[in-house]
């Protein structure tokens, strides 16, 4: 399975808008939605969220250009929002899954969808 598969997977449930996978260790983008113009600085920042949430707290969650609302996170995950839209993050031992909803989409669906792909990759020992 590429990751591309890991991508389609995810849009294909109706519950995330966008997606993307993308490297723990240096920030990589490994893939994403054609529309999703994320960057590794956006991705490193999210890594770094993860040691210390203050700083998501303080200055939003950047997506593709997109600010986002620290709304919680805990060492494996980390949501936000942004009016009726928000994003699910979700961080396995290499990498990060993200997903994205927009108006219409429940912001738990999203949520559990990205952890779907994540503890199965947990169990592949990524």
């Amino acid at each position: 399975m590429s990751w591309d598969s890991y991508r389609d997977s995810l849009l294909k449930t109706g519950c995330v808008d966008k997606a993307a996978v993308c490297g723990t260790d240096d920030g990589a983008v490994w893939t994403k939605s054609p529309d999703f113009n994320i960057t590794p600085t956006e991705i490193k920042t999210i890594i770094n969220g993860f040691r210390s949430p203050d700083s998501l707290c303080s200055s939003g969650i950047m997506l593709g250009g997109a600010k986002y609302l620290y709304i919680r996170s805990d060492d494996s995950q980390i949501q936000g929002k942004k009016g009726s839209t928000g994003v699910s993050i979700a961080r396995s031992n290499k990498c990060l899954i993200i997903g994205t909803y927009v108006d219409g989409q429940q912001p738990g669906n999203c949520r559990m969808q990205v952890e779907r792909i994540r503890d199965y990759l947990l169990q592949s020992n990524y």
